[in-house]
């Protein structure tokens, strides 16, 4: 025990000794002895306190809390108040009814405004809140109410414009995209109202060139994509009858010249390509609108021409043609935007393609698409456009195989393919460098398409007994091409050629011609065989690869 008593005054002694040793350290460097470590801490790492409370009010029960209620509150308290309004003209007061809503969103206005400064996203959604209420209670003084307080269709319509063109001005003035969107809401929900095929499609036109002229002051982007679907939302709703104001859903008998909106619609958000700047740095929206416009644009051009013009569509594509050829010039002229210039050149093609189908019909119109596939491929130099080459060998591809598929054969078309194909090879090899064009897999696919359809159209147009001796005759042609333009590629299909009349000749025309076109076939082929021999052999041996 004494032990232990001596141990424990010993420690006491030695904190006595710190305690006054702190003492006086506290003392010469002026730190006051009631302030606490506590205190100090606080002191010392002020940044490490306010860094725990910004990661407080990041936290997700503060983000919920703060914005989550705030939404879900509000939310609440807009379906309350229709749900009064409702239940008041239910009862017969509808005037009272009406009065409540307007009441309703006043106070709510005038609530954002006082609470502005200091809750601002609480007082956004009071007044996106009031402006839904305001536009809904507007929509009741005439539609879907069983004895509507405005008799007139006429004038609840110019009312709900006022609104739209209120909240317009507003989103204006605050340079808010989200009033932007709710003034496109109110103008595209007047238009279902509307319920008329020139009021409805008018307000859809006026209301996108709106649009897309705000987005060129005030680059809102998401806003345009959001017109966008929603105009031809309401077009096909149009188009099917406007459903929504209780009608049967089904395509309407008439098109009321519908497609004069339905073409401007289309022009109206073609317009954003020439908006584009030089040094863009968002290409990805231009080129989402441009497609997304082309696609629906394209579904809903197709359900009115099969349904009103399935005998009268030439002069409807032929003018889509010059429109986007025309324009397609004045963007390469504006712009150095390749995609834009090969996007509406090749749609004016393809529409073309449907004109001179309704001119022509099948197989002619085969002649003519394989002509224009030419045609393009001169436009592509002229613009110094690769992407219009690329695709337009897909299409070209693609018409050659529907050719092959669903038509008779005709020797004339058969050998203009081929033409068409080695020339536009001819031509890319040519001009590649105009077309900044640094492989050759374009080139190759055309003359691969050549090589094949000109066996093809020899195999058809000569009599059976003369298909080895014109596929021969066409290996000498490409060995002399090769010789003339000193080309190798031309070497290449010349063997092709070769190789493939030996083949047919020994699968083929020794077991079903005669003998006397046997031996003829057989010799042709023995001496352009031997004479192209003879002419690797030499060429080699000039090289000095081969001694003798």
């Amino acid at each position: 025990m004494a032990d232990q008593n001596e141990e424990m005054e010993k420690i006491l002694g030695s904190l006595h000794s710190l305690e006054q040793r702190l003492s006086r350290l506290e003392s010469a460097v002026n730190i006051p002895e009631s302030e606490s470590f506590e205190t100090r801490l606080q002191i010392d790492n002020p940044i490490l306190i306010e860094d725990e409370r910004i990661d407080e009010e990041k936290g997700i029960e503060s983000q919920i809390g703060r914005f989550g209620l705030a939404w879900l509150g509000n939310i609440v308290l807009l379906f309350g108040i229709v749900f009064l309004t409702q239940y008041m003209m239910n009862i017969g007061y509808r005037i009272f009814s009406l009065l409540i809503g307007y009441i309703a969103s006043a106070l709510m206005i005038f609530l954002a405004g006082y609470i502005r400064r200091t809750n601002f996203h609480l007082a956004s959604i009071f007044r996106i809140k009031a402006l839904l209420l305001l536009f809904y209670i507007t929509v009741r003084l005439h539609f879907f109410s069983v004895s509507p307080l405005i008799s007139q269709k006429g004038i609840s319509i110019l009312l709900l414009l006022l609104l739209t063109v209120l909240q317009i001005y507003l989103s204006l003035r605050n340079k808010s995209q989200t009033f932007a969107a709710i003034g496109v809401f109110f103008a595209m929900s007047t238009s279902i109202l509307g319920d008329s095929t020139n009021l409805t499609l008018s307000i859809v036109i006026i209301i996108s060139a709106a649009i897309i002229y705000l987005n060129q002051r005030y680059n809102w982007e998401p806003l345009v994509i959001v017109t966008i679907f929603l105009s031809y939302f309401i077009f096909i709703l149009w188009l099917f009858g406007n459903p929504l104001m209780s009608h049967n859903m089904e395509m309407i008998s008439e098109h009321h010249f519908g497609i004069i909106y339905l073409v401007l619609l289309g022009a109206c958000f073609s317009i954003v390509a020439i908006f584009r700047k030089n040094d863009s740095l968002s290409d990805e929206f231009y080129i989402s609108v441009l497609i997304v416009n082309g696609i629906l644009f394209t579904i809903l051009l197709l359900l009115m021409v099969l349904k009103f013009f399935s005998t009268s569509y030439v002069s409807l594509f032929s003018a889509i043609t010059a429109g986007c050829l025309i324009y397609s010039i004045i963007l390469h002229s504006k712009s150095d935007w390749n995609f834009a210039c090969a996007f509406y050149a090749l749609y004016g093609f393809m529409a073309m393609s449907i004109a001179l189908y309704g001119i022509f019909g099948f197989p002619v119109v085969y002649l003519l698409l394989s002509v224009q596939s030419l045609l393009v491929v001169y436009l592509a130099l002229l613009f110094r456009n690769r992407l219009i080459i690329i695709m337009n060998s897909i299409l070209f591809l693609t018409i050659l195989i529907s050719y092959l598929l669903s038509s008779k054969n005709h020797d004339g078309i058969n050998f203009c393919f081929a033409f068409i194909a080695l020339i536009s090879a001819r031509i890319i090899n040519w001009k590649k460098s105009r077309l900044h064009i640094e492989t050759d897999l374009i080139r190759n696919l055309y003359m691969i398409e050549g090589f094949l359809i000109m066996l093809w159209a020899l195999s058809h147009a000569v009599p059976k007994q003369f298909i080895t001796f014109s596929w021969s005759m066409m290996a000498l042609l490409y060995f002399l091409i090769s010789l003339i333009l000193k080309n190798i590629k031309y070497r290449y299909m010349a063997l092709g050629t070769m190789i493939c009349s030996a083949f047919y000749l020994f699968i083929v025309d020794l077991a079903r011609i005669e003998l006397i076109y046997r031996v003829l076939a057989l010799m042709f082929l023995a001496t352009i065989s031997i004479g192209i021999s003879i002419y690797y052999t030499n060429r080699i041996k000039k090289a000095g690869q081969i001694k003798f």
